[in-house]
């Protein structure tokens, strides 16, 4: 919505001159708050942003006052749509625009913009995956076949680990994980958050934002540089680094298993049996052949793709992306609650958009 907020202010903004209009009946109007921050959302303390006032009527004497929520004294301003202002602090305020007809004091519209204040984290860190095929999915289950060849043509720059709930706070301003601690995975958090982390980051790094949210649709746009969720195929294909077993260290004793200790896990993967019932901080277990700790275990990871039990029957075998619909979306890795079945390169699982728990986080990648 936000985007769209701000289309419509650029828009507006970019005509030769506001059309006015002489005070007519009825009551508040709404207007569109536009700014110079980030996305239209995000900044920096101590840095000056401008905010605009976007509106398709006003009347011929007006007023705007603005109210910043960072406890700075109110702001009126007369003709005139567009202010200034320095938020000190870091936080997460509140905008409000109110324009009046200056003369009779009549409210004529108001509009609200939230302004997401924060240090800017450096950019993390990434590996870079080359381009390739694989063979995805496996016989273990039916909704992971066929099993076939599918073809990666670009190459994707992948976050090492997932991500921590430090890079999380950092961006976001919150932390909704169960099992707290910096260097430990973020979790508790449902698709939609995971697809905004990413816009959030994309801006603040210089990046142009893969997602745009109308409603409840998501369009990727895929030219776009910005950090977004890896596909399924890419994250099984990050996840195998070349091999074609159950896991990077090899196939499972028992790959219909539960919670038993299972000698190819122990090493790589936290799980039900060697978890304490919690997750772990990041890294800590052996990488694959391409440097990328944690795929399976510790959380689970949400990925792009819609979830369709038949997702692999009729798919493209070329960067395939998933359905074009569906109503849950594709989690992958397995996590530190789950047993062995999960834990495996081609587990697949899927879960409303809307889920959230203490088992479920997600890593991200990029186009170099």
């Amino acid at each position: 919505m936000v985007w769209s907020f701000v289309l419509a202010a650029f828009i507006l903004w970019g005509c030769a001159e506001d059309p006015v209009y002489e005070l007519g009946e009825g009551g508040a109007g709404s207007l569109v708050v536009s700014s110079t921050l980030l996305g239209g959302t995000e900044g920096e303390p101590g840095r000056e942003y401008q905010f605009t006032a976007v509106l398709e009527r006003r009347p011929s004497w007006f007023r705007v006052e603005w109210d910043f929520g960072d406890g700075s004294p109110r702001k009126i301003v007369i003709g005139e749509l567009a202010v200034r202002h320095r938020f000190q602090g870091v936080g997460t305020y509140t905008v409000v625009a109110r324009v009046y007809e200056h003369g009779t004091g009549v409210l004529w519209a108001t509009g609200a913009l939230v302004a997401n204040i924060r240090f800017t984290p450096p950019p993390p860190a990434m590996v870079t995956v080359p381009p390739g095929s694989f063979r995805m999915g496996s016989d273990r289950d039916f909704t992971e076949q066929p099993i076939r060849t599918v073809v990666l043509t670009r190459p994707m720059m992948v976050l090492p680990t997932e991500v921590t709930q430090e890079l999380w706070t950092a961006v976001m301003g919150y932390n909704p994980s169960w099992f707290r601690g910096e260097k430990r995975p973020v979790e508790n958090i449902t698709w939609w958050e995971a697809i905004d982390f990413c816009n959030r980051l994309s801006v603040r790094h210089g990046f142009r934002p893969c997602y745009l949210t109308r409603g409840d649709t998501v369009f990727w746009d895929r030219t776009a540089s910005g950090y977004r969720l890896p596909t399924e195929a890419e994250w099984e294909y990050a996840c195998r680094a070349g091999t074609t077993m159950d896991t990077y260290a090899g196939d499972l004793r028992q790959p219909w298993g539960g919670c038993e200790e299972e000698s190819v896990l122990v090493p790589i993967a936290w799980y039900c049996w060697n978890s304490g019932d919690h997750t772990h901080p990041v890294g800590l277990k052996q990488p694959n052949a391409f440097g990328l700790f944690d795929m399976l275990g510790n959380v689970a990871e949400w990925v792009w793709d819609w979830y369709s039990s038949t997702a692999y029957q009729d798919a493209d075998t070329c960067n395939p992306v998933g359905p074009p619909l569906g109503q849950r979306r594709t989690v992958r890795g397995g996590a530190w609650s789950m047993g062995c079945f999960l834990l495996r390169a081609s587990a697949r699982v899927g879960m409303s958009p809307w889920h959230h728990s203490p088992a479920v986080g997600f890593r991200i990648v990029r186009m170099p």
